[in-house]
């Protein structure tokens, strides 16, 4: 299962958007993913339950966010209203319940995560599924479709990765669509 896990709740900016490179090659990946008919969700951070630090920074406090849109909305944007979305309220997908079952639903135990920030959904996802014996990739040079390229956004992700490697198998948007759906 592919699993699109956007972690930015970032507004977009009201002029045009050019894709970056961590973007298109997630929407190639995405694209010869759907076109194999291969499970594909989206995941996004329930923005009622996004932790902001507090003053103390030995706690944190839960608090609402609206999210307004684009003065004109991104046509790459996902999910999109037909597409499977998970908002959890926990860090870790193999915690929320409805996730859980459609990961066994599906007969696991690969997940294949594909994060904007590769930050704490991913990092617990991957931790939660190392420690249940689920391999887990996570692919390394790519991100969801209306992924907002900014420098903070490259350096979390490059932070990230040493981390993340281990947990999961760390694997190229080329390597996967070379192994898993037979092309370049």
């Amino acid at each position: 299962m592919l699993v699109c896990v956007t972690e930015s709740l970032r507004e977009p900016p009201s002029g045009p958007l050019a894709a970056s490179a961590l973007e298109a090659a997630g929407s190639k990946l995405l694209g010869r993913w759907e076109n194999a008919d291969w499970p594909a969700v989206f995941v996004e951070p329930d923005p009622a339950f996004r932790l902001t630090p507090s003053y103390s920074m030995s706690d944190s406090v839960a608090v609402g966010r609206e999210r307004g849109g684009p003065a004109r909305p991104d046509p790459r944007r996902r999910p999109k209203p037909d597409d499977f979305l998970f908002q959890p309220r926990r860090p870790s997908l193999l915690r929320h319940g409805g996730f859980a079952r459609l990961f066994e639903t599906l007969g696991g135990p690969l997940l294949i995560l594909l994060g904007d920030e590769l930050g704490e959904i991913v990092l617990q996802t991957a931790i939660d599924g190392f420690l249940a014996s689920h391999p887990i990739i996570v692919v390394k040079d790519a991100a969801p479709p209306g992924f907002m390229s900014s420098a903070e956004a490259e350096a979390a992700r490059l932070s990230a990765l040493p981390l993340l490697s281990c947990f999961a198998r760390l694997m190229s948007a080329a390597e996967l669509m070379r192994d898993w759906t037979g092309a370049d």
